[in-house]
């Protein structure tokens, strides 16, 4: 049998209040999390790409943040609440921490399960393998030599091919019978064209086969990022959502001085969550007509004003300090902080700063820079976790 009792202050409600609260909120998160989304959307708004890359690693930060000291912190007070059974906070005071691991297993799962990198597995064949080793190494040198020989043995001309150029006496009408017969071979996909020239050899057929080969991986390559950015910003958009339900309802229920500064609180956290997932959301490469990214802003602007209307509905009630409001709230804090956790540094931290990728476009002053954002988004959220 549950010993909790309320702690709601014997205050006035005010409703007036609350459901003005309900559209701040409302307008501040679907506002914060679109701005980057038109940012890249609208040309006409000539926003810097600078601002961009500065609301990316900035919201970095905002949900790293997020994790460690809105979303787990809580989850521990709640479920170790004095008022709970001996199990929450005598026997396994812990739990909060084991839901937030369960959630990390889960999310690397679900990752193994759903990632596009499967399809790596699927690679090259040993024979389209060795076309492209030898395709890379005619790239790094600087021109490749091919004799043109006729079926005699003789050689008509010798050429040499330099960056697309010829250079021989009759280099013009050999080279457009050559790109003719490389054309006719590559628009047939991996089969070499019909001899559509007497006296030429097959030399150059490999080459082109090799190019088909490498414009096919680099697509394959392409759309799996596109797919790993898309589950990123799912798992985020995951992760956010279930506590905002909660930041909604903690405000809905709140009275008195405590609300105001709950509200402003909440307002500023909103607006930082909202410019990290929107700025990740903007940079999945969506198509121009794309209504996902909308929807996906959408989603996060109306969760915590979702919130606040069940809380609004519900005050007389729902009891956030009553034993099931303390045990609700607190695992789906642990859980959802599991997930940001997870997301915010392997995903995003990782990737931004410690992959190949990262160290090939990010460095000097920039990788400054953007580490100074991620610390200065941490701490920002960080000082308002004072408050809310």
């Amino acid at each position: 049998m549950s010993t909790c009792q309320s702690r709601k202050a014997d205050v006035d409600y005010d409703l007036p209040l609350h459901i003005g609260a309900l559209f701040i909120i409302l307008g501040v998160s679907a506002g914060a999390c679109a701005v980057p989304i038109i940012a890249l959307r609208v040309p006409r708004l000539r926003i810097p790409a600078n601002v961009h890359f500065g609301f990316r690693h900035f919201g970095t930060g905002v949900l790293i943040a997020t994790a460690f000291v809105h979303l787990l912190p809580t989850a521990f007070v709640s479920l170790v609440d004095p008022c709970l059974p001996p199990f929450f906070n005598q026997d396994y005071p812990a739990l909060a921490g084991a839901i937030a691991l369960a959630a990390i297993f889960m999310i690397t799962i679900a990752e193994m399960i759903f990632s596009p990198g499967r399809s790596l597995c699927s690679g090259p064949t040993s024979d389209n393998a060795h076309d492209l080793g030898a395709f890379s190494h005619s790239r790094r040198s600087s021109s490749t030599r091919t004799r043109l020989e006729n079926d005699d043995g003789e050689a008509p001309a010798s050429i040499t091919l330099q960056f697309g150029r010829a250079r021989s006496g009759r280099s013009h009408s050999i080279m457009r019978q050559v790109e003719r017969r490389i054309d006719a071979s590559c628009a047939d996909g991996d089969q070499p064209a019909p001899r559509v020239i007497e006296g030429l050899n097959d030399s150059v057929i490999p080459e082109c086969r090799s190019i088909n080969l490498q414009t096919g991986l680099d697509k394959k390559e392409s759309k799996q990022h596109r797919k790993k950015l898309l589950m990123q910003c799912a798992l985020l958009e995951c992760g956010i959502l279930f506590h905002s339900v909660f930041i909604g309802l903690a405000l809905a229920v709140s009275t008195g001085s405590e609300q105001v500064i709950l509200l402003i609180a909440i307002a500023f956290h909103q607006t930082f969550e909202g410019l990290a997932l929107g700025s990740r959301i903007a940079a999945v490469g969506w198509r121009p007509n794309a209504v996902r990214p909308w929807i996906m802003a959408l989603a996060y602007g109306c969760t915590t004003p979702l919130g606040q209307a069940i809380g609004i509905a519900t005050r007389d009630l729902y009891d956030p300090n009553s034993a099931t409001g303390l045990v609700i709230v607190g695992s789906f804090n642990a859980f959802s902080a599991g997930l940001l956790a997870y997301t915010s540094l392997v995903d995003l931290l990782s990737e931004d700063f410690l992959s190949e990728h990262s160290w090939r476009t990010l460095r000097g002053n920039r990788r400054i820079i953007a580490m100074s954002l991620v610390f200065f988004g941490a701490f920002c959220m960080a000082l308002i976790g004072a408050w809310a």
